[in-house]
């Protein structure tokens, strides 16, 4: 039981081992005198070993004496013995605790802000904006709200839709997801040319306005002029600039390729296990119980433990565990049609995560190739769909 083991921990216990031919005599006078013996066992013939409190300890010399046995201690254990070695420490422990409370109270502070995420806004002008906002390199972690700080960088940025900020240790990570802009609606009345959003083979052609410089079966790529905003008739002097605008429909191409072993490596614990143990302060990792692992082949399993000082308040410092399982590597083959399935089932589920909504779906081919042990899909889906897109035409004055 656990509350046991706390209680003789703190009232401290020594291993003992116990040698004679009267073994049986000796317990059974340790009964009769209410000396609690535990965790029993017999080493040979003439040897046991035993656990026993200190009160217990001091009263078994009667005992051995008695039934001419010979005892002798193998370990010392719990919070007794511990006290009396820290006390003979002394410099140590206190240079223990202030190592200790320099590393809780340097740990409030931030030191680095990491920006993650921006593509068109500038880095230097969000940290401009934090520092404004009172998230800067050595200000208290206590002292801000992340929450708040979140939303004031959502109105600074118009082009920001999210916001995360996190405290990792003594680094804030800001992550920020900018705003998809929408393609640019050229005004009614600026003459414009309709051009190709992506490559596609044409299928048909409607131009509302504007003439039309593709047909179907023509072969564009992103960029050529569809419909063209400057009209040349043989009646007119010059050529008139119009607002271009139409449906283009074309068969467009979606593809992707993956790969797979058919050959599984499973890993399988053999049951022996080795752990490190860390501290960590944020990205400060300092081990008090480690060494080389032991194993060529492991799997690692971490588990993090945060200090608790009262009422669900945490340290700003963990206790990391690392156990490193000794492991086997099994083969295993895996069944090509089950493999073909799920490699289909993700490709199709990516792709079509691509494809506008309003995209019609002509046809789907799939190719696989077996070479050896690796397969090999190649999964291709044909859309119908408008490609058009205007663009402002460059009007050079005279």
């Amino acid at each position: 039981m656990l509350i046991l083991r706390l209680w003789n921990y703190f009232r401290g216990y020594v291993i003992i081992k116990i040698e004679g031919l009267n073994l049986e005599r000796f317990i059974n006078m340790c009964i009769e005198k209410n000396i609690y013996l535990w965790d029993i066992q017999r080493k040979s013939y003439t040897t046991i070993e035993a656990r026993v409190g200190i009160g217990g300890f001091k009263e078994l010399r009667k005992v051995s004496r008695r039934c001419g046995c010979r005892i002798s201690i193998a370990t010392k254990n719990g919070y007794p013995f511990w006290a009396h070695k820290v006390k003979k420490r002394k410099m140590l422990l206190t240079g223990a605790f202030f190592s200790l409370l320099l590393i809780v109270v340097a740990s409030s502070f931030i030191y680095s802000i990491d920006i993650v995420g921006n593509k068109r806004i500038n880095e230097k002008a969000i940290i401009e904006a934090l520092h404004e906002m009172g998230l800067k390199p050595g200000v208290n972690r206590y002292s801000i709200s992340l929450r708040e700080l979140e939303s004031q960088l959502l109105t600074e940025f118009s082009d920001l839709a999210w916001v995360g900020i996190q405290l990792r240790g003594i680094y804030a990570k800001v992550e920020v997801v900018e705003k998809k802009l929408p393609p640019e609606i050229v005004d009614k009345e600026t003459p414009c040319n309709v051009i190709a959003k992506k490559n596609g083979v044409i299928e048909q052609v409607i131009a509302r306005n504007g003439d039309a410089v593709v047909k179907s079966g023509d072969i564009v790529t992103e960029g050529d002029i569809l419909i063209t905003g400057i009209v040349e008739r043989d009646n007119l002097q010059s050529p008139i600039y119009v607002h271009a605008f139409g449906e283009i429909y074309a068969r467009t191409y979606y593809d992707t390729i993956k790969s797979e072993f058919l050959t599984e490596i499973k890993k399988q614990k053999t049951g022996k296990k080795y752990s490190k143990k860390m501290i960590s302060l944020g990205e400060i990792e300092l081990t008090f119980r480690g060494g080389k692992i032991p194993f060529d082949n492991y799997i690692t399993e971490n588990r993090t433990k945060k200090l608790t000082i009262w009422r669900n308040t945490t340290l700003p410092v963990e206790i990391k565990i690392e156990d490193y399982y000794e492991t086997i590597d099994i083969e295993k083959k895996l069944n090509v049609e089950e493999v073909k399935a799920r490699m289909h089932q993700e490709a199709i589920n990516e792709l079509m995560a691509e494809i506008p909504l309003e995209g019609e779906i002509a046809n789907t081919l799939i190719d696989f190739q077996q070479t050896g042990d690796l397969l090999q899909g190649k999964f291709t889906i044909e859309v119908i769909e408008d490609i058009a897109m205007q663009e402002k035409l460059d009007i050079e004055e005279d």
